[in-house]
């Protein structure tokens, strides 16, 4: 559920729902309505070295609106007390893992998605039915977000746990920095991004005085895989790390609990760099055009993200007073960016504040600034007004290009032309 498809007229996004039901009767009406979804810029495919095994097993990925289903052939039973139930036509082993990788159809889905603009490492999403860092809560693949740190640096669109139910996103303003409250709590986070090949580029983002590095490898034990150690006359910027020759000891197994597949990776460098990285291997899971991979479990420990029941049915079953139960559907919040709006004349010339819009946006040298970040969204919506419901309309980025202006700020420029909305100086 991409919050840049899934974001009203009025700004309003499907994660204000708390109810599952009503999220997936939002989908149903922006499908009825025609808009687009996630699905024109990612495909849902299985990998490839196991197609031919799910292919045997007559497992088949289909794309659904802003999603996909995975479906599975069965035999339809009657059971003695009058249930009716499926089960598999090849029986699924209680600890088979499903593989289902969320490609890429161009680069849009990077412009318009919440990340770190410099993470120092290539990681890729993976999402697991299985808890893998925290506790999950069902329907939600993604991992709990972490709780607000005092001592981290946090970057523009970064969130943060301050509490239950209460995650908020980092910006400055330009003179001091800020958390917004927003809706919804199961957000892709950066503890999400966990999945790496085997051989890949380290860059030592924001620092440009590390000449010597040094670089561990531990398991769940804090036992030391391999060291690495790097130095040289010049200054190190991107390093490459190699880990191949270990592959059998951390690429992920056909059978596994992410508990033993976890790894960290221990950076020092000189004048007192510091970094720890949690890792997951496979590179054959990994590739720069896939935006994720999602590990469905047969059955893992919180029975709520089963897809066999302990019977060893499928879980969409109809009980014998009639009354069905559905297969389970998980879901993924995501973010969009999350950048300023800086409107700028489309001949350079100096914008003047218009009464209209002084509760909305504020003015800088030639252009003018909204008061704060604004989530992106595919659907044009209007400006809300700062502490208040009152609404207007603005133009809506086009093209997602982000900057940064001299504040380290980041935004999305509008070109706008002279108008009454816009006048000029």
């Amino acid at each position: 559920m991409h919050e840049y498809y899934l974001t009203a007229k009025d700004g309003e996004t499907v994660f204000a729902l708390p109810n599952q039901t009503d999220r997936l009767n939002f989908l149903l009406n922006q499908f009825a309505d025609g808009y687009p979804s996630i699905n024109a810029d990612m495909e849902f495919i299985f990998p490839s070295h196991l197609e031919e095994i799910y292919h045997r097993l007559r497992l088949k990925v289909i794309p659904t609106y802003s999603g996909f289903r995975v479906l599975i052939r069965v035999n339809q039973k009657i059971l003695a007390d009058g249930s009716l139930v499926f089960e598999p036509l090849f029986s699924l082993p209680d600890d088979f893992n499903i593989y289902i990788l969320l490609k890429k159809r161009s680069n849009r889905l990077d412009n318009y998605t919440q990340s770190q603009l410099n993470n120092p490492i290539p990681s890729a999403f993976i999402f697991s039915n299985e808890d893998v860092s925290g506790t999950k809560s069902y329907p939600f693949l993604t991992n709990p977000v972490s709780a607000f740190n005092p001592a981290n640096f946090y970057m523009q669109g970064d969130i943060a746990s301050y509490g239950v139910n209460d995650v908020r996103q980092y910006y400055n303003d330009g003179t001091a920095d800020k958390w917004q409250t927003i809706t919804g709590s199961a957000f892709a986070n950066e503890n999400d991004r966990l999945l790496l090949p085997l051989q890949f580029y380290y860059s030592f983002v924001n620092y440009n005085d590390i000449t010597e590095a040094t670089f561990i490898l531990k398991d769940k034990n804090d036992n030391a895989l391999k060291t690495i150690n790097i130095a040289g006359p010049d200054l190190l910027q991107k390093v490459f790390l190699k880990f191949s020759d270990i592959s059998d000891t951390i690429s992920i197994p056909d059978t596994f609990i992410y508990e033993d597949v976890i790894y960290t990776l221990e950076v020092t460098g000189s004048n007192g760099f510091s970094a720890k990285h949690r890792l997951v291997f496979d590179d054959n899971l990994y590739s720069r055009e896939n935006w994720a991979v999602i590990n469905i479990k047969t059955k893992v420990a919180n029975t709520s993200f089963n897809v066999l029941a302990t019977d060893g049915y499928l879980m969409k079953r109809r009980s014998p007073a009639g009354v069905w139960s559905e297969a389970p559907i998980f879901e993924i919040p995501v973010k969009s960016r999350f950048p300023f709006w800086r409107f700028i004349n489309e001949k350079g010339i100096e914008l003047k504040l218009a009464a209209a819009l002084t509760d909305y946006l504020v003015k800088e040298d030639k252009i003018l600034l909204t008061k704060r970040p604004r989530s992106v969204a595919g659907n044009y919506f209007l400006l809300q007004k700062e502490g208040a419901t009152d609404t207007v309309y603005v133009p809506n980025p086009l093209n997602y290009d982000l900057k940064k202006d001299d504040k380290a700020r980041l935004c999305f420029d509008i070109m706008v032309p002279e108008s009454d909305l816009f006048p000029v100086v």
